[in-house]
């Protein structure tokens, strides 16, 4: 090309008008498309993303309806990021505001063609549906429903672009404080709790991470059977029987249990596996019985 740029950046060669050089229009575009270019790379093409964020919390407002409030915290901004390509650093909080019990909504950072020469140009918005314009950001996801108001601050398809240096460095929540997995491989090692038991939660159960060991080995048995009298009734569990009950059921029918007694492995002789038990009764045999039984 005639009339060439005569400088150029050392390592990717951008040009640079020299001394008594023209400003050429297809020299620019080329020089700030290679910019461009290795904008979008260091982004990862994560043109809509937040970067950084402080902390967020819900409010009941005089009118009667909430707001959410996000603040700078600690070192953290109350949020930065970038929204369709263009940086934004809004100010000290940001208030979505007008928001009704009952519903949920997207919260969003909403920019505009504006933002790329002010990164203050920027606007909160709340949605019940997603937002499909490029130029919003999620942030959050706030549950106005049910008894307890929560606030999802990973919802699907926000984008938590940090360095990625950092991020790897960063061990303590990544990703941040709540993270939902549809699956998880651990290659070599879980470890649960640091200097004080972790809280588990299965299903609708709660217990210590210092219990888990023995609520993994145990297991509770329910057997039915009919009493054997003195000769007795023996029951086989799914493992060593460390304890067991049992009981009368039905106990309109006639006939009559009388004392119960079981004898265990190692303290029964007529019981030869620590899977099993025997059950006698001092009254009559064949009434219907139920045993609960706790193994490991």
């Amino acid at each position: 090309m005639k009339n060439t740029y005569k400088q150029a950046t050392k390592y990717f060669g951008i040009p640079v008008p020299g001394y008594k050089d023209g400003i050429w229009p297809e020299l620019e575009l080329l020089k700030w498309q290679i910019v461009e270019n290795m904008l979008m790379a260091a982004m990862r093409g994560n043109v809509n993303a937040v970067f950084r964020e402080g902390n967020m919390q819900i409010r009941k407002d005089a009118d009667g309806t909430f707001s959410v409030l996000l603040t700078a915290g600690g070192n953290e901004p109350s949020i930065q990021g970038c929204v369709a390509g263009a940086y934004f650093d809004p100010d000290n909080s940001v208030i979505w505001s007008g928001l009704v019990a009952g519903d949920s909504y997207y919260l969003y950072i909403k920019g505009s063609e504006e933002t790329f020469q002010n990164a203050r140009s920027v606007a909160p918005v709340a949605s019940s549906t997603r937002l499909t314009t490029r130029y919003v950001t999620l942030v959050a996801k706030v549950n106005l429903t049910g008894d307890q108001y929560t606030i999802d601050r990973n919802p699907p398809g926000k984008v938590n672009a940090r360095d990625l240096a950092q991020h790897v460095l960063d061990y303590d929540n990544p990703h941040g404080e709540k993270l939902t997995q549809d699956e998880l491989l651990i290659r070599r090692r879980l470890a649960l709790g640091d200097e004080g038991d972790a809280d588990l939660e299965i299903g609708d159960r709660h217990f210590p991470s210092s219990r888990l060991a023995d609520v993994l080995a145990n297991r509770n048995e329910v057997v039915d059977f009919e009493s054997g009298g003195q000769t007795g009734t023996e029951i086989t569990g799914k493992g060593k029987i460390v304890f067991a009950n049992a009981v009368r059921v039905g106990g309109s029918h006639g006939g009559t249990v009388g004392e119960i007694s079981i004898g265990f492995y190692g303290d029964d002789p007529s019981v030869n596996s620590s899977n099993q038990i025997i059950v006698r009764n001092s009254g009559d045999a064949g009434i219907m019985m139920r045993a609960i039984i706790l193994s490991e």
